[in-house]
């Protein structure tokens, strides 16, 4: 008898338990999801602004984004490594600083739409300039690391936002009394930090998957 009863309870408490609504995750999380918006933004107008770019600007960005196929291929496992981890280790330190001034609100906006402006451009000059195989390139080589890290990216550009934004109301109400600019630079740097690792395991990604499957592309 004691048995069922507790069986009976323990199904009736289960009923008491609500999945979230798609509302409130939505609303949560709206900040990040408005980040991940600028960044397809700006790889929809990278992938078709790709198809007027010419040879000199490719070079010039070629720095920040793997638009130079050939010089890519030549480099070993740790020059791969270090190019990519440099990529995105400096949008990730422009985020960052820019969430800790009060006038970082947009300009963080526009380094993730940079972001995604240059992955865009990269995926449209592989998949013009080299067909199939540079859409089989982009898809098995390039798209897992940059994924991770743009995943990362807009979460903590989301943070930098809030972070930026908390200066600024401290700011325009010149009231400072509740305010505490230590805990927020606290927080955004520890979350700087774990975005950091983020970013060092997605190059790590890249490097493995350039190592294992960039050789068998025939450019």
């Amino acid at each position: 008898m004691k048995g069922i009863v507790f069986s009976f309870n323990r199904n009736s408490s289960s009923k008491n338990v609500r999945l979230p609504q798609l509302g409130s995750l939505i609303k949560g999380y709206s900040t990040t999801l408005a980040f991940v918006g600028i960044l397809l933004a700006g790889l929809v107008f990278g992938a078709f602004y790709a198809r007027s770019a010419d040879s000199s600007f490719l070079k010039n960005i070629d720095l920040i984004f793997m638009t130079n196929l050939d010089a890519r291929l030549e480099q070993g496992a740790f020059g791969t490594f270090c190019a990519c981890f440099a990529s995105d280790f400096m949008f990730l330190l422009l985020v960052y600083l820019f969430g800790l001034t009060l006038w970082g609100i947009p300009f963080a906006g526009l380094t993730v739409l940079f972001k995604g402006f240059g992955t865009g451009l990269t995926a449209g000059y592989l998949c013009m300039t080299y067909a199939l195989s540079g859409v089989g390139f982009y898809l098995l080589v390039l798209l897992p690391g940059t994924f991770f890290f743009c995943v990362f990216l807009a979460k903590f550009s989301a943070s930098a936002f809030e972070c930026s934004k908390s200066i600024l109301a401290a700011t325009l109400k010149k009231d400072l009394s509740v305010y505490s600019p230590r805990r927020d630079a606290i927080a955004l740097s520890s979350k700087f930090l774990t975005a950091l690792i983020s970013t060092f395991l997605a190059s790590l990604l890249d490097t493995t998957l350039w190592t294992l499957f960039a050789g068998t592309f025939k450019f």
